[in-house]
């Protein structure tokens, strides 16, 4: 994975990167939400629902967790789920430089969170990006660790990377190129406009769905924060990360892990097939959707999910 240095470099690897016993949808009440501090930094969280809890790790880098709600809010029926911004982003804070923002850090904020709510062991969930960090924290903090999920995730290496790419490109209309030429001109993105940057990531990410007409079910009104930190938060988590090249590490990561492939995804099913064969407990499910399942099979995303907690029950 390269390392990212400009605001269409980041949008564009974001966009390639960003059930049986439940219902299809839930009206979940909030249960409590807070912040975090830390030595460097404040982590905004949110808490929903009962039960076993899942941390949801969001993608990005240099998002925060409101495009996943309310979509994944259905897994509160049965669970407590964990929503947090990471360091920088949302409503979370952190110093812009790199002792604040790397991976290491934003591998140990999972485990703050997890000691601050009083949990022994969690199931984490990361989405598109957030499935590396997921990664590095089975790898870092297998002890605390219940199950992993890794949902659409982005590769770890770059043996599809020309491949995933071939693929984007192809996804790209005569439309999404002049809107996106036409959005760049414009001065708010430059300045990080939360505006202007919102409808960039809306051009970008309905490239990466099944039905384009579906974008507008997705939260992509920017925070303020999140517009003006993301590419910060980017170059520097992409420094830290350098070169990510990890497929001969996925044989330490001993946890139970659900890999979910939306069948219409950028990246190729075969990469994600490949994942979960080379982690030790990995097992793999294809969902009917691109990028973002909780929008397009939310039925099918829930099932996959219930059907592995309850694997891990028997």
């Amino acid at each position: 994975m390269r390392s990212i240095s400009r605001v269409d470099v980041v949008i564009a690897a974001i966009a390639c990167c960003a059930g049986a016993g439940l219902p299809d949808t839930v009206s979940a009440q909030r249960a409590r939400q807070g912040l975090l501090s830390l030595e460097d930094a404040r982590l905004f969280y949110e808490v929903v629902g009962t039960g076993e809890p899942i941390i949801v790790v969001h993608g990005g880098p240099g998002l925060d967790h409101a495009y996943l709600q309310p979509g994944l809010d259905a897994l509160a029926t049965l669970n407590t789920v964990v929503y947090y911004d990471q360091r920088g982003t949302g409503r979370s804070t952190a110093a812009f430089v790199e002792s604040a923002i790397n991976i290491d850090a934003f591998v140990d904020d999972i485990d703050a969170l997890r000691q601050a709510l009083g949990y022994e062991r969690v199931s984490v969930l990361g989405h598109s990006f957030g499935t590396l960090i997921a990664l590095a924290y089975a790898e870092r903090y297998p002890e605390s660790l219940r199950s992993l999920i890794l949902m659409n995730p982005v590769e770890p290496g770059s043996r599809y990377r020309e491949e995933t790419a071939e693929r984007q490109r192809a996804r790209v209309t005569v439309e999404d190129s002049t809107e996106m030429a036409e959005l760049r001109g414009r001065e708010g993105f430059a300045a990080r406009d939360a505006a202007t940057l919102s409808q960039a990531y809306r051009v970008a990410f309905r490239q990466t769905l099944r039905d384009r007409t579906l974008i507008d079910q997705l939260d992509l009104e920017l925070a303020d924060a999140t517009a003006e930190n993301g590419q910060s938060v980017a170059i520097l988590l992409g420094a830290s990360l350098g070169e990510v090249d990890w497929w001969d590490r996925l044989g330490d990561v001993r946890v139970p892990t659900l890999v979910l492939h939306g069948r219409y995804d950028t990246p190729p099913i075969d990469m994600s097939r490949e994942l979960a064969e080379a982690l030790p407990l990995g097992s793999f499910e294809v969902l009917n959707s691109g990028h973002f399942p909780f929008v397009e099979d939310r039925t099918g995303l829930l099932s996959a999910i219930s059907a592995f907690f309850a694997g891990l029950r028997r």
